[in-house]
């Protein structure tokens, strides 16, 4: 049976239409989602290039199973050891420059230190003369406690004898007392008015401000009363006779003698000192020592600073100072009375001693010479 042919407005496509595809809203939907479509697949390919990008730097980073450094390693080692010989360098001048900073701070604190010791408490002196044999020896070196009777300012430069201006800082435990070994400041020969350096003596204390002063035949007597000589002093049996005329003796004009003088009141302040055409000769140089102009007039008046007196009043302290080698000593018999403001201190310690005179060009000798026995010994 032959089959009649179809209608080709009857004929079906094989799968199921879409019936918004022949719509103009049909096909502008159809058109959106093909575009976005594209660029996700567009940024899907280019995250996978990036990947692969990044993989490959990171391939490239990292070393290789080889021991040889790259070209970059070696740059920074070789970098990174002269930074360490730079810093090596560096360190190695700042060195010596630390040290002698370090020291040399060291060395100047030490040496403000030891000045003000010197200069308020305690003070080293060495013994350059006999005078005060055998109780002190030439070359005995000692420590003065420069405290015990009052804390001073210095009277002169340090390490130098220049004087200048001083005062009294702070009073002292105690005063001199008779028989102390005291150091003080010379106050010149039976000429001098003041030293024009400072000079340091050492003596025993043997008379008191308003004790009464006595030498006669070699025997000390203090306010009638007779004193023991010390137990390391020493004398001569060779007595001088009563007159032996001494220029060298204070004061000037007394006709006194080592072993022949006073009586004479040591001085204090508020004594009155009668002055007469007859004794003004003895306390002239005292009085100008405390800073005043004595002169005789015409009429034979006695002035002082230009006004008439008949009288003076000691305005300081004093303290009559002899050698226990008592023939061979300066002391007050010699120079006068030492006021108190030129008191240094007490000598207290013998810390070395050998025989200075011995010069250092003979060591073997000045060795040999050191008197272990009074190294570290107290002083009586």
């Amino acid at each position: 049976m032959t089959e009649m042919p179809r209608d080709p407005e009857d004929k079906q496509p094989a799968g199921k239409s879409d019936p918004d595809s022949h719509s103009p809203a049909g096909s502008e939907a159809s058109a959106d989602r093909n575009n976005r479509q594209i660029r996700e697949d567009a940024a899907a390919d280019s995250s996978a290039t990036s990947d692969q990008a990044h993989l490959s730097q990171d391939n490239a980073a990292e070393p290789t199973a080889s021991t040889e450094p790259t070209a970059s390693a070696e740059h920074n080692a070789v970098a990174g050891d002269e930074a360490d010989g730079k810093n090596d360098a560096v360190r190695e001048e700042e060195r010596p420059r630390g040290f002698f900073r370090e020291y040399g701070r060291v060395f100047i604190y030490a040496f403000f230190i030891a000045l003000i010791l010197k200069v308020f408490i305690v003070e080293a002196f060495g013994i350059p003369t006999p005078s005060m044999r055998d109780t002190l020896l030439v070359g005995d070196y000692l420590f003065v406690n420069k405290f015990v009777y009052g804390l001073r300012s210095p009277r002169a430069v340090p390490l130098t004898g220049i004087r200048i201006p001083h005062t009294n800082i702070f009073p002292g435990y105690r005063s001199p007392q008779r028989g102390d070994v005291i150091v003080f400041e010379y106050p010149g020969d039976y000429g001098t008015i003041e030293q024009p350096q400072v000079m340091n003596y050492v003596k025993r204390c043997a008379g008191l401000p308003g004790d009464t002063v006595e030498f006669a035949g070699k025997r000390l007597f203090v306010n009638g009363e007779r004193q023991d000589l010390p137990a390391t002093a020493v004398t001569g049996s060779r007595v001088l006779e009563q007159g032996d005329f001494d220029v060298t003796i204070y004061p000037n004009g007394s006709g006194y003698n080592n072993d022949w003088w006073g009586p004479m009141v040591v001085p204090y302040k508020g004594m009155e000192i009668e002055l007469t055409l007859g004794n003004v000769d003895l306390w002239r140089l005292f009085i100008e020592r405390e800073g005043h102009a004595v002169r005789f007039t015409a009429e034979g008046d006695v002035q002082v600073d230009g006004n008439d007196v008949n009288s003076y009043v000691v305005k300081r302290n004093y303290y009559f100072m002899l050698g226990d080698n008592r023939d061979n000593s300066q002391d007050s018999r010699h120079w006068g009375f030492v006021p108190e403001s030129n008191i240094i201190g007490q000598a207290m310690i013998i810390y070395w001693s050998w025989d200075s005179r011995i010069p250092f060009t003979n060591p073997w000798a000045l060795l040999s010479s050191i008197r272990w026995d009074r190294v570290f010994s107290t002083i009586d």
